[in-house]
């Protein structure tokens, strides 16, 4: 009488095809590890970008709040476009009044600094220093700076052009700007800001 003989071990067939669903899973570990990293430092990016352009803001803010006369007499503010404000204000707390220029070049906002020199003092472009306030700036149809007159309220709209620079009491000051291409939605930062040394006049 013949006995059949059990099975033993397992065949290279089912080596194989257990090797493959290891090596599926792996990878989707592995995909979901990359994916989760690529979001945390999208996200850290972000944070990063909304503390810069806080900071950023804070500055800029006291600035247009404090301007005033310059040390040659001309008026706070020097030129005021959709992109452009050059304004006096005394950034460092010594008594003299810088120039100060804060303007959009492609996807940066430049702020420059014009120390006055000499006896009497003069503001001499040639010595302006440039640095970059904010980079990564989002490109939209809103204006970086819009101006209101001692009439506004809280709404309404915003002087038109052209500009009487005098007449300006109020800047608005709102810039979109993004830590990646692939974000979902760029930073915005908005203010509304009274200029102390206009105020009432």
């Amino acid at each position: 009488m013949r006995y059949a003989r059990g099975r033993s071990g397992i065949t290279f067939l089912e080596i194989v095809i257990v090797m493959g669903i290891f090596a599926g899973v792996l990878f989707v570990i592995s995909s979901f590890v990359t994916t989760t990293s690529q979001f945390e430092n999208l996200v850290n990016q972000k944070l990063e970008v909304r503390q810069d352009l806080e900071q950023t803001f804070q500055v800029l803010v006291t600035e247009i709040r404090s301007m005033g006369s310059s040390n040659s007499g001309a008026y706070p503010i020097g030129e005021a476009t959709t992109s452009t404000l050059a304004f006096y204000s005394d950034i460092d707390s010594d008594g003299i009044y810088e120039r100060v220029r804060y303007s959009l070049s492609t996807s940066t906002i430049n702020r420059g600094v014009i120390e006055p020199t000499g006896n009497p003092l003069v503001y001499a472009t040639s010595t302006e220093t440039i640095a970059i306030a904010v980079e990564k700036v989002v490109s939209t149809t809103a204006p970086i700076f819009e101006y209101y007159d001692k009439n506004f309220t809280g709404s309404g709209a915003p002087l038109s052009y052209p500009l009487v620079i005098s007449n300006i009491r109020m800047v608005k000051v709102q810039v979109f700007a993004d830590a990646s291409p692939r974000a979902p939605k760029p930073v915005l930062f908005s203010d509304l800001v009274n200029i102390r040394n206009l105020r009432g006049k």
